[in-house]
């Protein structure tokens, strides 16, 4: 059976199982979260250690869906958030419940995910990490040696890199691409940390430096101007991957059609599941500043209007806790959130990177939704030749300031 169909039968199976009725006389816990095979093994795991407890998943994806659960009285018990900004809104709004463990000075986890787990720069602990995503480069060692690529210290070194080693086509006549990169936002936050830029203040006013910003818009511009080095959005078109969950994503690094794929490390186990391209990680270039990148992850909390509170907030601390940390390298998430949990070998650099990535900033004062529209906004007009990278750079300072977006009508 092709891999593609065992994975969404498994996601079926999972789903079905986290949807079975309890058996009379036990406590239901409700827990709001994907129905990712981990997931189902986490609640399951830890019925075993407490019988007469049944968890059980409720699909849920959109932080929206999770509010109006507890406005109209059918809140879960502990809800899954896959951003901080996220999770800073529920825990400002009364909508979590304060958890006792770990201090911000005795974190035992990457530093980076305290911001998807304490209430705004307070010591109030409201939620505990699951897994750790750092952003990193992958590359494909026959098409880029791998002393070559590990050799690395710069960004310049790997366009430098990419211009001496980059074919113009593949076998078959298709074309080439020395980096792929799908998200401009995350390219965009990166080069512009790298500069030794911020986004906000500890207050979470607009603190964007438009020089920095100017410098790094200009820089991507000159790599996407550049032929065979960053693919366009055409390029992507009608090319689906095989052997692989994510479809159209990484598809042109998964066809042996780019040299080095630049994502988040919870591509591992998607890659892992093919067998047509060989691949190998590396902790991303540096900048001329700094060598930051952006943290990933998510967090487990226990909803105010739970009603099993206590409950629930023992399931938070186990699936924070060593054991159930290191049964996610059964599942291919293979950075768990607790820094102490060994990985492969071969995938070690991980932790490296994770000490030096970044949560994605976000503000009290600007919803998440808004921020990446601004982005995309102005990262969109400067793509498109719209705006230079000046006037795409005041564009994203002025709306960050006045927290709106002013679109232009003729």
């Amino acid at each position: 059976m092709p891999i593609k169909k065992v994975l969404m039968l498994l996601c079926l199976l999972a789903l079905l199982a986290g949807c079975r009725p309890a058996p009379d006389g036990t406590v239901t816990l409700i827990w709001a979260t994907n129905s990712h095979p981990s997931r189902v093994d986490a609640a399951r795991w830890f019925e075993k250690q407490h019988p007469g407890v049944r968890v059980e998943i409720m699909p849920m994806g959109d932080a929206r869906q999770f509010f109006l659960k507890c406005l109209y009285g059918d809140a879960p018990d502990v809800i899954t958030f896959f951003s901080a900004d996220t999770f800073q809104a529920f825990a400002e709004n009364g909508l979590l419940r304060p958890l006792s463990g770990p201090s911000r000075h005795a974190w035992p986890y990457y530093d980076a995910l305290q911001a998807y787990c304490f209430k705004g720069k307070t010591d109030e602990l409201m939620a505990l990490p699951q897994v750790a995503y750092p952003y990193v480069l992958y590359f494909n060692p026959d098409l880029v040696p791998k002393d070559k690529a590990m050799a690395v210290r710069t960004w310049g070194d790997l366009l430098t890199i990419i211009r001496t080693l980059s074919p113009a086509v593949t076998d078959t006549g298709k074309p080439v691409f020395g980096l792929d990169i799908q998200n401009e936002s995350v390219w965009f936050t990166t080069w512009y940390w790298q500069r030794g830029g911020r986004f906000f203040s500890e207050e979470g006013t607009s603190v964007l430096d438009r020089d920095i910003a100017r410098d790094t818009l200009a820089a991507m511009a000159c790599w996407r101007s550049l032929p065979g080095v960053i693919p366009k959005p055409s390029d992507r078109l009608n090319l689906p991957s095989s052997g692989a969950s994510q479809g159209v994503l990484g598809s042109l690094f998964l066809q042996g059609r780019a040299l080095f794929y630049w994502s988040g490390s919870w591509k591992i186990g998607d890659f892992e599941a093919q067998d047509r391209v060989p691949w190998q990680v590396r902790m991303l270039p540096c900048g001329p500043i700094n060598d930051v990148t952006v943290m990933g992850g998510n967090s487990f909390g226990v909803s105010g209007r739970s009603s099993h509170p206590e409950l629930a907030r023992q399931f938070v601390a186990a699936l924070g806790g060593k054991a159930a940390q290191k049964r996610h390298l059964a599942h291919r998430i293979y950075l768990p959130a607790r820094k102490e949990i060994p990985v492969p070998q071969s995938l070690s650099i991980l932790k490296d990177q994770a000490q030096k990535a970044r949560c994605p900033e976000h503000s009290p004062l600007l919803n998440e939704a808004l921020v990446k529209e601004i982005f995309k906004q102005a990262l969109e007009a400067h793509r498109l030749g719209v705006a230079d990278a000046q006037e795409a750079a005041d564009m994203m300072a002025s709306a960050l300031e006045a927290g709106a977006v002013e679109v232009a009508c003729d």
